[in-house]
């Protein structure tokens, strides 16, 4: 008991102290609020009066350009009604919002009256005019005194204006009194005294929101009763000339206060009463720390273990799977299957419909792949759209179904909320039986099994052979001698003619021929598909382009055609290039036609489109190259800019062979002729072939039966030579 009266004696001059401070500052922290929210009242009470001040002279300067202006002087002496009624009170209503206006004569005597634009009865003056009497006397003596002095009227850049706030039937206006001047002199003035233009605006609602709007007062409201002074309410009476009560502007005023009372008083009394507690809280709050602890570990392995977007396990827990699964095998012999797969043509989605669609497209393939899988499986997301399984006990039959699942769930469409979308899976297998593997082969080896699904055509499954490491570093030897060739100038080029149906030689088509000192004359369909997954396709397409640029000045007049890749037309800045290129070679674009693949075109890249347009537009014509093997569609014809169509060489070689590829031909230059596009027939080597050509109506031929690509000293020659290119 003493302990407890003790430590009550100890705590209670603390709690004692506190409970005052608590007062304390409660009762200063609202003497301070109502004398910040006081404060605040009055500034907007001073900026509210100033602003009403500049508000009037806003409202005088409207009329400013009718009162000073000879034509004014010398109509309203005249006493003009008609041109009073357009220029005074029409325009003074439609531009400046004056809802009355009036003309005093020169005795001060009514001769115009206005209501909203409309000439008005004399009796609607009598209310305003009985209220501004003092400022129109005020005019009549600052013009007497002006004129004492010598001083010409029109002469002073101030023009000689009063206002007054004046009650009207209920509705308050400000009433303003100007005295008509010239402006350049032209006109003298007849009276001794100058006409006077009365104008009155009413503080509507229209008035009090644009003036609520510039001085931030959301609802500001004009009353005709004079109040008292509220606390909570910010006002402006509004007085005549001679002091007199019109009217009162109010508003809600800021209150700072209460701001300071949220964010001082109130956490200060939180402080205050945890002071308190903080004892009997000190060990729930260090247990609930210790489970906060506990969790966020939980949630950072599982972070350092899975996928954030799939929850899949993430490439470091795959590794340790796989690692698991290849021991098992070394001490057991229990088989395992690797596959590596990814989504086909997933860049395309992402590009198209946003980086939103694609990861809702990750997330619905990834739920797909794992219904598939069995629970001993490890299904894991390595990165982007590439995925890996650990397939455990796996036959070579076993491995080939699963495969064949997940490529048969990916082809089926999914419903995303950017719409429905269709996509394939290509995968590759690595079957492991016996041998020591590690972890990073198996999977590069099941890596190199899906590149050659890909290849295959995509919506596929391929498994992995030894050969394939081989033709791997092939392919990267390829690469590397491919970048010191392009580097070294070891590349060339070469051009086969075209020719019209007399056989006359009316273009050619650049060809890029590598010839390696070891390995020999290596294709195009080799190297190309290796530059653009290098990222050289760029470079190896500007150097066929100015190689071809330069060459055609040895046979001016003929058509040289160039193959361009489907990268260098998905790149935004490709015709900027290409026209840096032009302007270096010094030549005419319109020489030249570029040649696309169909595959190109099946996206509908707006890019691409885009880039085709611009260089069209350049000059440049389009063919589409290789026609009839892809999805030949017309409505794409349609959609791009397509000027020529190339009929492949697989359907030339069968004619006079098989009758459907002479009615697939003549159906091609039918479809070209009805879309005015020129055709061209690629891969002729016999006269059979090109008299069949000839006789469906084909107009230019390409192929051995004229000649061989050749360099461009022979184009050349036989250009200038005008020889016809026979066989």
């Amino acid at each position: 008991m003493k302990k407890e009266k003790s430590a009550n004696e100890l705590f209670r001059p603390l709690i004692l102290l506190s409970v005052a401070a608590t007062i304390l500052l409660f009762i200063g922290g609202y003497d301070l609020a109502l004398r910040m929210n006081q404060s605040a009242k009055e500034r907007e009470q001073q900026l509210v009066s100033n602003g009403i001040a500049n508000k009037i002279i806003e409202v005088e300067k409207g009329s400013v350009g009718q009162v000073i202006w000879d034509d004014a002087l010398s109509n309203l002496e005249a006493r003009n009604i008609e041109w009073a009624q357009n220029n005074i009170g029409q325009f003074l209503y439609d531009t400046a919002f004056y809802q009355y206006s009036f003309v005093l004569d020169h005795e001060d005597k009514l001769f115009f009256s206005s209501d909203t634009g409309e000439q008005a009865s004399a009796s609607v003056y009598h209310p305003f005019g009985s209220a501004m009497q003092g400022a129109i006397s005020a005019l009549r003596h600052e013009e007497s005194v002006r004129r004492s002095k010598g001083i010409k009227l029109g002469s002073l850049k101030n023009p000689v204006q009063s206002h007054n706030l004046v009650r009207v039937n209920g509705k308050v206006f400000v009433v303003v009194a100007s005295l008509v001047e010239p402006d350049f002199g032209t006109v003298i003035q007849r009276q001794e005294r100058a006409p006077i233009v009365v104008a009155a605006t009413q503080m509507n609602g229209q008035f009090l929101e644009m003036f609520a709007h510039r001085y931030l007062l959301p609802d500001l409201k004009l009353r005709q009763m004079q109040m008292m002074d509220q606390r909570d309410v910010a006002q402006v009476d509004l007085k005549d000339d001679k002091g007199r009560y019109v009217a009162t502007l109010q508003w809600t005023p800021e209150k700072p206060g209460k701001v300071l009372a949220l964010k001082v008083l109130g956490p200060t009394l939180i402080i205050i009463i945890l002071f308190f507690g903080v004892m009997g809280l000190f060990h729930r709050r260090s247990w609930r720390a210790a489970q906060q602890l506990i969790a966020s570990e939980a949630r950072a392995s599982h972070l350092a273990y899975h996928d954030p977007l799939t929850g899949l396990p993430n490439r470091v827990m795959f590794f340790d799977r796989l690692g698991v699964a290849l021991d098992q095998l070394r001490r057991n012999g229990a088989p395992v299957a690797v596959h590596c797969l990814d989504l086909d043509r997933f860049k395309e989605v992402n590009d198209t419909f946003g980086h939103q669609i694609g990861d809702e497209l990750i997330v619905a393939a990834s739920r797909r792949i794992a219904e598939v899988c069995r629970r001993s499986d490890t299904f894991a997301r390595l990165s982007g759209d590439e995925f890996a399984i650990v397939q455990l006990d796996a036959t070579p039959n076993a491995a080939a179904r699963l495969a064949e699942r997940i490529v048969e769930a990916i082809s089926q469409p999914m419903d995303l909320s950017g719409g429905r979308v269709h996509v394939s899976c290509s995968i590759g297998v690595n079957l492991l039986s016996e041998g020591e593997v590690a972890a990073a082969d198996a999977l590069r080896h099941a890596d190199l099994a899906l590149y050659r699904s890909k290849n295959n055509g995509r919506a596929q499954y391929s498994f992995f052979e030894p050969e394939m490491d081989a033709a791997m570093r092939m392919r990267r030897e390829i690469e590397s001698e491919l970048r010191e060739a392009l580097h070294h100038g070891d590349l060339s080029m070469v051009y086969q003619p075209q020719a019209d149906r007399q056989g006359r030689i009316v273009g050619v088509e650049a060809l890029l021929r590598w010839k390696h000192a070891e390995r020999g004359d290596i294709s195009p369909s080799m190297f190309i598909p290796i530059a653009e997954e290098c990222g050289l396709i760029s470079e190896l397409g500007m150097y066929t382009l100015r190689e071809s640029f330069l060459a055609s000045h040895q046979w001016v007049g003929l058509k040289v055609a160039i193959n361009i890749s489907a990268a260098q037309l998905r790149m935004r800045d490709f015709p900027e290039k290409v026209a840096e290129l032009l302007k270096e070679c010094a030549v005419d674009p319109r020489g030249f036609e570029l040649e696309i693949t169909e595959g190109l075109l099946l996206g509908d890249d707006p890019v691409t489109h885009g880039v085709l347009r611009e260089l069209r537009q350049m000059g440049f014509s389009i063919a589409l190259d290789d026609f009839g093997t892809g999805y030949s569609s017309l409505s794409y014809l349609q959609r791009y800019p397509i000027d020529k169509i190339k009929i492949d060489r697989s359907f030339i070689a069968n004619l006079g062979i098989e009758k459907e590829s002479a009615a697939v031909v003549q159906a091609i230059v039918k479809l070209a002729r009805a879309l005015k596009l020129d055709v061209i027939a690629e891969g002729v080597e016999t006269i059979e072939q090109r008299d069949q050509l000839i006789d469906i109506g084909c107009e230019e031929i390409q192929g051995y039966l004229y000649s061989r690509p050749v360099d461009a000293e022979s184009i050349g020659r036989m250009y200038n030579k005008r020889d016809e290119v026979r066989s």
